[in-house]
């Protein structure tokens, strides 16, 4: 038989049998709140891909991670235009930021940028920014292709601002 254990009162709240030493809930920091998750970046993703469906239909605009064949150079040598330039922010990684800024990127048929327009803001303007800067330091990427006959192109391009296990990462899609 084993010794009675010795009664204590019990906190408001706690249920019998419960223990002093209860495993800490895990607690979501009040920054890592206001940032998305993997499925709401998904559904931002997808709310996008929805609403420009039409217009890249038309041809008019592509996503970068499209399978086109025909557009398929001129976006990996934009993809690499990018990844030279861009950085993940010292300041948000220090804060643990994480987002995603969708941009529409418009190209003249000399592979020059010439409007930017963010669709919408990561929740960061340290990360927006980032995304200003980045796309104000591509030059050109080189001419459309040879099918292509329309003056201009529109690119829809996702920039996605995550650390996992404690690495960051900046990924382009």
């Amino acid at each position: 038989m084993q010794p009675a254990e010795p009664s204590r009162p019990r906190e408001q709240g706690e249920l019998p049998g419960e223990s002093l030493f209860r495993a800490k809930e895990p607690r979501t920091s009040d920054l890592a709140r206001l940032y998305p998750d993997a499925s709401k970046l998904a559904r931002i993703e997808e709310s996008y891909r929805k609403r420009y469906r039409d217009e890249v239909k038309e041809g008019d605009s592509r996503f970068l991670n499209s399978d086109d064949i025909q557009f398929g150079s001129f976006l990996r040598r934009f993809e690499t235009a990018v990844y030279g330039v861009w950085r993940y922010p010292p300041e948000a990684a220090k804060l643990g930021i994480e987002g995603v800024t969708p941009v529409k990127i418009t190209f003249n048929r000399k592979g020059e940028i010439e409007k930017v327009e963010l669709l919408e803001s990561s929740g960061s303007r340290i990360l927006d920014d980032e995304v200003r800067r980045t796309l104000s330091l591509v030059g050109p990427v080189g001419s459309f292709p040879r099918g292509y006959n329309k003056e201009s192109f529109n690119l829809i391009a996702f920039f996605h601002y995550g650390i996992v296990g404690g690495s960051i990462r900046g990924r382009l899609y």
